[in-house]
């Protein structure tokens, strides 16, 4: 009997020592992500197995991702935010830790958002090797500050506006919520991937097959129609992602895109994302809008440098920053024309419209003010290229204001 005794003791002891050192690798790891812990956690890391240190690792960052779902960030947006934030290695770490925790929650037993379920699936399945986490990928320990960064990445993001019920929740009060669109998504991959690229003709071919995925997807349809449990003549809110580079020059074409919808739409500072505001049937029109309208951009700035003279620079920064600041402008003063045509050729209801309207506006203030108080305005950079603004003028001079089904049922510009 006493033998039994002291060895259930003995394990009792053991089981005590790991946790103290579990929750120690924690510690040290949490130190390491902040900039000025950074150096003792690391030498202390140093000294643990490197299972130990990786599985404390895969918990701190399951811990962050927690929070992060319950305080309104979606898994693309979190996924897409290793991108943003990190470079090098770290985003590759983020990407995983971010991935690995949707494998958990999926097959986890917390209730699920069905549009939360259905972007937590797409990450993962697009990227299924990420599902093992760090301690399955067992990275050396020379990776370690990589490591830190990236939970530093997650612990540095701030909260965001539920819009789609996080694990465990299936509602977001007085909110009607909705999902974004893959399609959408991946016309924005492809236009990622034809910037980034050195070679003019892989440029053109993918802009020409983000162009065809707007037309064959008809992308207005959305809006025509609607989901049933859509808020009518309510504001609510939705996201856009805006690539870099160039983004404050493609959020200010947003911006443009919906204030002409009768929305608002502002950058949330340093996370590549637009906030927009408004009645959702008008959301649909400017997401959709937009996307068009930065496809054929895109596909403008790609053929000018196709066909750009000898010593120029049509894929220099200058020129496509210019190029689509000069692109957003022009887009603003066309939508606001077409606004006035269409107010032109009803003048008998003018005078009820114009009311309508204004009322309508004053509800997605009260609401913007609501919820972000008072927001403050920064000038966007950019600009330099009298070649660009020049090229960017006449692109948005000749851009379709309208996409497949709707441009029969809109006014010309």
């Amino acid at each position: 009997m006493g033998k039994k005794n002291r060895a259930r003791g003995a394990d009792r002891a053991r089981r005590r020592r790991q946790t103290c050192a579990d929750e120690a690798a924690v510690a040290w790891l949490d130190a390491a992500a902040r900039p000025g812990g950074r150096a003792t956690g690391l030498r202390r890391l140093a000294q643990l197995p490197p299972s130990a240190a990786l599985a404390a690792a895969d918990r701190l960052a399951h811990t962050l991702a927690t929070h992060l779902w319950h305080h309104g960030w979606q898994p693309r947006e979190l996924y897409r935010q290793a991108r943003v934030q990190a470079r090098g290695t770290t985003t590759r770490l983020v990407e995983v830790a971010v991935v690995a925790d949707l494998d958990r929650v999926l097959a986890g037993d917390a209730e699920l958002h069905p549009d939360w379920a259905a972007q937590a699936a797409q990450v993962v399945e697009a990227d299924p090797d990420a599902t093992a986490g760090w301690l399955g990928h067992r990275p050396p320990t020379s990776e370690y500050p990589a490591i830190a960064e990236a939970l530093g990445v997650l612990g540095r993001l701030p909260p965001l506006e539920v819009l789609v019920p996080p694990p465990g929740t299936l509602v977001v009060p007085g909110r009607a919520t909705s999902a974004a669109d893959p399609v959408l998504d991946r016309v924005r991959h492809l236009l990622a991937k034809a910037e980034s690229t050195e070679f003019e003709p892989e440029a053109v071919a993918l802009t020409e097959k983000a162009q065809e995925l707007i037309t064959r997807h008809a992308l207005d349809r959305a809006l025509l129609h609607a989901d049933a449990h859509d808020v009518a003549g309510e504001p609510t809110l939705v996201r856009i992602a805006v690539d870099p580079p160039y983004a404050d020059a493609k959020g200010l074409l947003l911006q443009r895109v919906a204030a002409a919808s009768r929305c608002r739409a502002f950058s949330l500072t340093g996370l590549a994302l637009e906030a927009v505001v408004g009645n959702a049937h008008d959301l649909r029109a400017v997401e959709l809008l937009f996307t068009s309208l930065l496809v054929q951009a895109q596909h403008a700035l790609a053929e000018a440098g196709r066909a750009a003279p000898p010593g120029s620079h049509p894929r220099g920064q200058a020129f496509r920053s210019t190029f689509l600041l000069a692109y957003a402008r022009r887009i603003g003063e066309r939508l606001a024309a077409v606004n006035e045509h269409v107010l032109g050729t009803h003048p008998s209801d003018r005078s009820a419209l114009l009311p309508a309207l204004r009322a309508d506006q004053d509800k997605v203030d009260a609401f913007l003010h609501e919820r972000f108080g008072t927001l403050t305005n920064f000038p966007v950079r950019g600009g330099g290229s009298a070649a660009g603004w020049a090229s960017g003028t006449i692109a948005a001079d000749l851009a379709h204001l309208t996409a497949g089904d709707l441009g029969s049922r809109s006014a010309p510009a």
